[in-house]
């Protein structure tokens, strides 16, 4: 007669899953951390340390340059902040000078003032 929805219908499933669910998490599955990620094995710890003697340790790999030189910027860092800070500007703007009232509040105040509702006679506050 009723239909269930999707979820009421998967819950006695759920139910099962919490279940096994707790059965298996009372097991040790072996070395894990406190968040349920497995512990670093010695060949990713290798691996990882290769990688960072390749990338040099510097933010995105780039060398600082020599003393007394200054750093060549790339053609997007020269529009990068007057773009930003301009689009900060416009956002600030407009966010400032949004209207006070939405679209529905001005509907009810002309409905009202369309009917003739005088809210001080009927409503005394």
């Amino acid at each position: 007669l009723f239909r269930r929805c999707c979820l009421c219908a998967r819950l006695p499933m759920l139910a099962r899953g919490a279940k096994s669910l707790r059965a298996s998490s009372l097991r040790p599955a072996g070395l894990r951390l406190a968040s349920g990620v497995p512990a670093r094995t010695p060949e990713q710890t290798e691996h990882l340390e290769k990688l960072a003697e390749e990338h040099n340790g510097f933010l995105f790999g780039e060398v600082p340059p020599p003393p007394g030189e200054k750093r060549k910027k790339e053609d997007w860092e020269y529009y990068y902040p007057p773009l930003m800070t301009s689009a900060l500007a416009l956002f600030l703007f407009t966010w400032l000078n949004q209207p006070l009232s939405s679209v529905e509040d001005e509907a009810m105040e002309e409905a009202k003032r369309r009917m003739g509702f005088e809210p001080d006679v009927h409503f005394k506050q």
